[in-house]
């Protein structure tokens, strides 16, 4: 697996020598950038590998060169996790990043009930408790087999029968509330992990945006977590199909723990036409419908 980062900013056509040669002072070499139409601005957004020759230590620093020789300081930035076929071959277990390349697959909350404290004074992140069926307006569902509900996944029917009839185990199903109109309205429920793995592997790959704040004390908010990495003698015993992860994920105000699934569930999907084999959000078959899974890591 190698870490890429993107970064996403406009210049004036006239500046576009002098920011490749900042970037070639870093040792990142970048092409000739796009020429947006009508207000000749250059686009920016390279690509590069995060290495021990480019580090995040150099990437901080360029950023400060950019901003004080070209007055560049609105930079977006965005990591991308490639990984090795063999990496997707051997792997037990994956996490599941979108069933859909859409923001379809994100449906609103309507009213579940939940209890809430917080987690962290100087974040405000909360956790919360839930404390009855998720309530959605399931006709928003439309045609998809399953959608993310407040950090919580609500399968189809469709999908549900398909998971039973494959023997897919470690799981229960709660039929969610349905609030919305009756034309339409489709019975969905919300799929409950009944495992937790082992904690992950403390090697596991953190990062953070040099653009914004570092990242809080809790350890949660700010940090940009790699892929989910565990010891390999750690899920030697493992077995079903669903696992919730020890650790906690968040929304950016809510904590939640991450769900994980079995190379089966994955290969279930794909054979029943779900999604076609999508390996990475750069694959060019990843459309408004494919799912994306990233493997789970061994170390």
């Amino acid at each position: 697996m190698k870490v890429e980062l993107e970064n996403l900013f406009s210049i004036d056509e006239s500046s576009q020598d002098q920011v490749i040669k900042v970037y070639n002072r870093y040792g990142i070499f970048v092409g000739t950038p796009e020429i947006r139409k009508r207000n000749l601005k250059a686009s920016f957004n390279p690509i590069f590998t995060l290495n021990d020759d480019v580090t995040y230590e150099h990437v901080a620093a360029l950023y400060k060169s950019l901003e004080h020789e070209l007055g560049i300081v609105s930079i977006g930035e965005r990591f991308y996790f490639d990984f090795s076929d063999s990496e997707y071959e051997q792997a037990s277990l994956f996490t599941l990043n979108s069933a859909g390349n859409s923001p379809d697959m994100f449906i609103d909350d309507k009213g579940t009930l939940f209890s809430l404290s917080t987690h962290c004074q100087h974040c405000g992140l909360m956790e919360k408790e839930q404390l009855s069926p998720l309530v959605i307006d399931t006709t928003e569902m439309k045609d998809r087999h399953l959608v993310h509900v407040s950090g919580y996944w609500v399968a189809s029917q469709e999908l549900a029968t398909l998971m039973k009839q494959e023997d897919i185990k470690g799981f229960e199903l709660l039929e969610v509330i349905h609030q919305g109109p009756e034309e339409g309205k489709r019975k969905a429920f919300q799929i409950i992990p009944t495992q937790v793995l082992p904690e992950s592997s403390t090697g596991r790959v953190k990062l953070y945006f040099a653009t914004e704040q570092p990242p809080c004390r809790c350890g949660l908010s700010g940090v940009i977590n790699g892929p989910d990495t565990y010891h390999r003698e750690d899920l030697t015993n493992i077995k079903n199909d669903i696992f919730l992860s020890a650790e906690w994920s968040h929304d950016g105000r809510y904590l939640y723990r991450k769900t994980l699934f079995s190379r089966k569930f994955r290969e279930l999907i794909i054979k029943n036409n779900i999604s076609r084999e999508v390996r990475g959000e750069k694959d060019r078959n990843f459309g408004p419908k494919d799912w994306l899974f990233d493997p789970v890591l061994l170390k």
